[in-house]
């Protein structure tokens, strides 16, 4: 019964981020305002490495598209405090794509709401290694390797600055209506990530990889 129920939890999540790419009708802005994100410390997922995230979000007036600038730095540490692996990425002009979606999320085992999508071509560069991680708690991955050199790829971030969720999958109940919501007590938290193909278990798939950490600052201005 666990397996099934991991194997269950594997193929949403796949189909999740496989699905992704495809969705998307960028949010009109109500009204001018910027919101600036800062997040540092370990990150959630990967066991030694700590993460730097900064985002800049434009909620542009005048029937403008929100846009969003992304900066995310992540290093990886082995277990003697040797740095292993390094990802360090940007996205200049990015679209605030939702900001009501959801999400089941395999590292906290819970369905996130209310979590703000940005997407837009950006680039990255990591350090010229092959570097293995147990990724999200599904499974195991290569790292991307880009040689040391940057190279353009579809980068994405959610941010959820209420850090609100569910236990339930919320697109089971009706329209506008959730299952109880939660609020982590660690409150709320950033990814930053390339969408890059990489090999899994069940063969090669397209995956967000970066870092994810709880933000440190969250300003409205």
């Amino acid at each position: 019964m666990i397996k099934k129920l991991k194997a269950t939890k594997t193929l949403i999540v796949a189909s999740f981020f496989i699905t992704i790419i495809a969705i998307v009708t960028p949010v009109m802005a109500a009204e001018p305002d910027r919101i600036l994100i800062m997040a540092t410390g370990d990150d959630l997922d990967i066991s030694g490495a700590t993460n730097l995230i900064i985002g800049n979000i434009e909620l542009g007036g005048g029937g403008e598209l929100p846009s969003a600038q992304v900066f995310f730095h992540q290093k990886i540490y082995d277990e003697s405090g040797e740095k292993v692996y390094t990802m360090k990425g940007m996205l200049k002009d990015g679209l605030v794509l939702k900001t009501d979606h959801y999400f089941y999320c395999p590292v906290f085992n819970v369905w996130f709401i209310n979590v703000w999508l940005v997407m837009g071509e950006g680039k990255f560069k990591t350090t010229d290694t092959d570097f293995e991680v147990f990724f999200r708690k599904l499974f195991p991955i290569i790292m991307p390797n880009t040689e040391g050199k940057y190279v353009s790829a579809n980068i994405l971030m959610f941010l959820s600055p209420t850090a609100e969720y569910c236990l339930e999958d919320p697109g089971t109940y009706p329209p506008g209506t959730y299952p109880p919501v939660f609020i982590l007590p660690e409150g709320g938290w950033v990814l930053a990530a390339v969408i890059w193909e990489v090999e899994t278990p069940m063969g090669p798939m397209e995956l967000p990889i970066g870092p994810i950490s709880y933000l440190t600052k969250y300003m409205e201005y």
